[in-house]
């Protein structure tokens, strides 16, 4: 009668190192590899960061700061608007002068246009003539009010508009201005004379003052 055979060890029955074989010990880390002595050095000292560089002994002076670099003085050419006076009512008519010499400058130029072209200017043209002088006018005053703080008729005169906290002039404030402007032409310049006190009808409604410039100095350096 024949024996069974024995069950043959499947593939996971199968133990995964042999059973009379030691354990395996991991090897240890390998030490990391150190940088050679420098002359002066002693040996098995640690780098040095960042500059890898030995340290000054105690008696060695330290070494002296850098000296902070000095701010470069800029001549100043004006003085400040809150040292500026007031501009004074004549100053201010020989302005809005300029300015009106500069737009019948404009008005001829565009009606001597007109007459060498042959045309003429009937009445029912005359309502947007008088838009594009307005829109004209009010591009002369509020571009340089608002980048220069004057017009050239202000320029010739030597006055200068500022905010009231000495600053530039807001967009806003040169409208104004402009519209100020223009009631004071209607009203036959009469809300000027409200610079006898310091500030005019149109320094009031825009929330600024008109100062006069003061001239550059004979020995100050010209902008380039």
């Amino acid at each position: 009668m024949s024996h069974p055979a024995p069950d043959e060890p499947g593939l996971f029955d199968l133990p995964l190192r042999p059973l009379d074989e030691p354990e395996r010990e991991s090897p240890p880390p390998r030490p990391a590899p150190r940088r050679p002595a420098r002359s002066g050095e002693p040996s098995g000292s640690l780098p040095l960061f960042p500059a890898d560089e030995p340290p000054a002994s105690p008696g060695a002076p330290a070494a002296a700061p850098a000296p902070a670099p000095r701010p470069v003085e800029r001549p100043q050419l004006l003085p400040p608007p809150a040292e500026l006076p007031a501009a004074p009512l004549a100053a201010r008519a020989k302005a809005a002068g300029g300015n009106l010499l500069v737009l019948a400058a404009v008005v001829a130029v565009q009606l001597l246009g007109v007459e060498r072209l042959g045309a003429t200017l009937r009445v029912a043209d005359w309502p947007a003539y008088l838009a594009f002088l307005l829109a004209f006018s009010f591009l002369y005053s509020v571009i340089p009010l608002a980048f220069w703080g004057q017009t050239p008729g202000m320029v010739w005169a030597g006055i200068v508009a500022r905010n009231l906290d000495d600053g530039p002039l807001a967009f806003g404030q040169t409208a104004r201005r402009w519209l100020g402007g223009l009631l004071s032409c209607a009203l036959l310049g009469l809300p000027a004379l409200g610079a006898l006190g310091g500030r005019s009808f149109v320094d009031w409604l825009s929330g600024s003052h008109t100062l006069r410039a003061a001239p550059l100095p004979a020995d100050a350096p010209q902008p380039a």
